[in-house]
Formats: C-alpha cells, sequence, structure tokens
C-alpha cells in the first residue's frame, strides 16, 4: 500500500524521508479500552444485576462502558493509519486527519517553519508533534505522533539548503551567459 506522498510524487522527485508512525502514543486509549472492557464485563456478569426491571438498565450501562472504551481508541488508530508525512527533494508532502483531512504539499523554498514539540508522554514513548508552517499561511499543520522528527526536520533543512545552492548555481550561470552575451 503506497502512501499519500508516494501518490503524489512528481516528474524528478523522489522521497528523502519518511515519518515513522509511533504506535506507543496510543498506550493511554489502550489501558482506558482495557478498563472499560473489564467494567463491562464484570458489570454484565453481576448477578444482583439481573432482577426484573433492572435488566434492560444493565445493557445499557454496559453497552455505553464499551462505547466509551472503544471509541477514543478507534479514533486515534484512524488517526495513525490516516497520517502520512514525508520529505522529498522538491517538497515537504502530508496528509493527516480521518474526517477533516488537512493537507500539505508546500514547494521546499515556501517553508517558513518547522517546530517539534514534545508533550509529556511524547517524551517518555518518543515521539513528537511537527508543526510545518508554509510562507504566507497563518496556520500550520500539525502531523502527531513522529517518532523520526528530528531527522524530519534536518531533512527539510538540508533541502532547503540544497535547493538555494542550485538556484544560486542556476543564477551564476545566467549571469555569466548575459557578461558573455555582452562581450560578442
Amino acid at each position: 500500500m503506497s502512501s499519500y506522498a508516494e501518490k503524489n510524487l512528481i516528474s524528478g522527485e523522489s522521497i528523502v524521508l519518511k515519518a515513522k508512525i509511533n504506535f506507543l502514543a496510543i498506550i493511554r486509549q489502550i489501558i482506558w479500552a482495557v478498563i472499560m472492557i473489564v467494567v463491562a464485563v464484570v458489570l454484565g456478569s453481576n448477578e444482583a444485576l439481573n432482577a426484573e426491571g433492572v435488566e434492560p438498565i444493565k445493557t445499557i450501562v454496559v453497552a455505553v462502558c464499551l462505547v466509551i472504551g472503544l471509541m477514543p481508541l478507534l479514533i486515534d488508530i484512524l488517526g495513525l493509519v490516516c497520517t502520512s508525512f514525508a520529505v522529498t527533494n522538491k517538497r515537504v508532502i502530508g496528509k493527516t486527519g480521518v474526517l477533516k483531512i488537512e493537507t500539505l504539499d508546500l514547494h521546499i523554498d515556501k517553508v517558513d517553519t518547522v517546530t517539534i514539540k514534545a508533550p509529556f508522554w511524547g517524551r517518555i514513548l518518543r515521539y513528537y508533534y511537527v508543526e510545518v508552517r508554509g510562507s504566507g499561511s497563518s496556520k500550520p499543520v500539525t502531523f502527531k505522533y513522529i517518532s523520526n522528527a528530528p531527522q524530519l526536520k534536518n531533512s527539510i533543512t538540508e533541502a532547503i539548503e540544497q535547493h538555494a545552492a542550485e538556484a544560486r548555481k542556476a543564477q551564476a550561470a545566467e549571469i555569466a551567459m548575459a557578461m558573455n552575451r555582452g562581450r560578442m
């Protein structure tokens, strides 16, 4: 299965580095889901709650416990699976979100800032939030649960420097050609 970045490459473009998603980031939701499943099982198997008239309420409470436990876990798993972020030799490409999808397709010379944030649990479980802001953009696009964020930031910086060096060389060649034409 190819990622969003691989599907959106243009000619002459190659992926320098892909983001690695850290699935340990959802450990809290997994623990919460397990706790709520245990509560649902205990409530469901409690014989004292099998009295007449209480059975429908017990069923509703068990169902609510399961939904409260599993819904955040499923949302986060979908969010992780639907996140794609990569640095190419020409652009920074990414997509995040399930229902509200945010995409990033930013030419390398238009990258304004790349910010790495590590929340408390991120420092422990080694994941980061990466915010990329393009020039002229008021709001950054944030990619969550990235484990190789420092390498991504370095790759973006190197791609920017390489692009600037290539632009300087092209400009110098143009100036040299113009000067040679002026001498003739």
